[in-house]
């Protein structure tokens, strides 16, 4: 629950900043309030804003990848640097499975006593949206000075990516399996005002706050714009920022908010995704994650919008085809409805 307050303080005070304004002060090594773990590369889109899986192996181990293998795990915390995910009573380790190749060694999470894999909460800007973010840098191998390296991925099997140890100085490549450099990003769970953005409590005694004097009753990083894209004159109206089944608590249904229909690409506008509901007969069109476009007839009650104006920083995600518009975030849902023809085209009011 501090922690929470600390991120609503935070939140606050860079609200007013038109673009990513790292906070003053160094974060905690320890994260109690649990997360998810994002991978990010930009230049790497196959790996590119994946989640960490966990894999039950031998033992009780769990085995880290990204893609269609392991399970979504939504609960780890970091204690002293070190990932752990307590349910499971395992921890992020470096050991076995040493590449001749690449010189590069497994990372996974078991409850015995290898050497740890330490990491560092640092604030940080997302290469997507600009907006604040908490990474994880990979600060040691423990007992294996020297420090430094990274954390990278390297393809596994069913198209999913394994995740390894890079050692500091090594410039070795294996060709046919490169294991490719990525952040890691620490999604807190229950962050409503900001989805990308996480907490840890910091060294300062005060809220780190904006380098701007401005104030305003915005969302962060629209710059006093709603970050909502007006359609009207394309007959849809704005409703608000919609969550899919993982943003419900209590968790209602195992579906998604607009399970109809599927329009995906990297040239997703406003536009191509209202036409491509409409043309299909859906009276409710959502972009969302940037490139995804879901249509239906209904929702669940238990996702309706809010119609605060915190809320729609949840919906603060770029379109792929257009960035100057808004499609949605990640598992919210930039919702829209038609409107009826020949009537009022409005869209929701915000306060």
């Amino acid at each position: 629950m501090q922690q929470r307050k600390v991120l609503a303080a935070l939140l606050a005070g860079v609200a007013t900043s038109a673009a990513c304004v790292i906070p003053p002060g160094t974060l905690s090594g320890t994260i109690s309030a649990p997360f998810r773990i994002q991978v990010q590369n930009a230049s790497r889109p196959a790996v590119h804003n994946l989640y960490m899986n966990l894999f039950v192996a031998g033992g009780g181990d769990r085995h880290l990848f990204i893609g269609p293998v392991g399970v979504p795990t939504f609960d780890l915390t970091l204690v002293d640097g070190v990932i752990n995910h307590v349910p499971a009573g395992v921890r992020a380790v470096i050991g076995g499975e040493f590449s001749d190749i690449d010189h590069t060694t497994k990372l996974f999470m078991t409850g015995r006593g290898d050497p740890r894999a330490i990491f560092q909460p640092t604030y940080a800007c997302n290469p997507d949206t600009d907006a604040l973010q908490i990474e994880l840098a990979f600060v040691a191998y423990q007992d294996h000075p020297p420090p430094g390296g990274w954390i990278c991925v390297r393809p596994a099997f069913e198209n999913s990516h394994e995740f390894r140890y890079y050692p500091p100085g090594n410039t070795l490549v294996d060709v046919n399996r490169e294991c490719i450099k990525v952040t890691l990003v620490a999604l807190i769970q229950g962050a409503t005002t900001l989805s990308t953005v996480t907490t840890a409590s910091s060294t300062s005694s005060s809220p780190p706050s904006s380098t701007s004097s401005t104030t305003s009753s915005a969302p962060a990083n629209t710059n006093t714009v709603l970050p909502f894209t007006d359609n009207t004159a394309l007959g849809w109206r704005f409703i608000g920022c919609a969550p899919e089944e993982r943003r419900v608590t209590p968790p209602d249904a195992p579906v998604r908010t607009l399970p109809s229909a599927l329009l995906a690409g990297d040239d997703l506008t406003n536009a191509k995704c209202m036409a491509f509901c409409g043309a299909a007969g859906y009276t409710y069109a959502g972009p969302e994650w940037r490139r995804e476009c879901w249509c239906a007839n209904s929702y669940l009650p238990t996702r309706q919008p809010a119609t605060t104006l915190a809320s729609l920083a949840n919906c603060n995600y770029k379109c792929a085809g257009n960035a100057a518009e808004y499609c949605g975030g990640d598992a919210w849902l930039s919702l829209y409805q038609k409107c009826p023809a020949g009537g009022p085209c409005v869209n929701a009011v915000f306060t």
